[in-house]
């Protein structure tokens, strides 16, 4: 019985999880988020580059992981060329999803121009991501798309009330 419940509060996460980028991904491909959720494991440099460079128009939803890498990199939001395969750590992440907004973040990160370590903790003090979160962990896809979420939420100005339910 308390695996079912289990797996009817996943089910209900995943949904809710779901329903917050269609809202903020727009028409994003299901295909994506549906592979990016499945990332259990680990999530990949591609998966997040791409989240990244279609919510900022870089590219189009029907891109591959790799045209959304070298749109990064062309914009200068890559510090390096990686493979879309290769597994991405939250300091990374945190990286790639903190050039999408306008972050007025502390000394640190201004002075640094938002490097990746005073992005991670500008995330952490913005309450976006734990503060004993280790940076160097490999993300997960479901952490992946929490994060984006959290930022959106804290960055992006997106409010659960003002989305249409019809």
């Amino acid at each position: 019985m308390y695996c079912k419940i289990f797996a009817m509060k996943k089910q209900i996460l995943i949904g809710l999880i779901i329903l917050f980028l269609q809202a903020g991904l727009l028409a994003q491909s299901s295909d994506v988020i549906t592979e990016i959720l499945d990332s259990t494991k680990a999530a990949t440099f591609g998966q997040v580059c791409y989240l990244s460079a279609v919510h900022q128009n870089l590219i189009d939803e029907q891109a591959s992981y790799e045209d959304a890498l070298n749109a990064l990199y062309d914009k200068g939001q890559l510090i390096k060329r990686t493979e879309k395969d290769q597994p991405i750590t939250f300091v990374d992440t945190v990286y790639i999803f903190s050039k999408i907004w306008e972050i007025h973040g502390g000394l640190m990160y201004r002075l640094s121009k938002g490097s990746s370590r005073y992005a991670f903790k500008q995330f952490q003090a913005d309450g976006i991501i734990s503060k004993t979160t280790d940076p160097s962990t490999v993300i997960t896809g479901p952490e992946v798309l929490t994060l984006y979420t959290n930022a959106l939420k804290k960055y992006g100005g997106f409010d659960m009330n003002n989305v249409s339910m019809e």
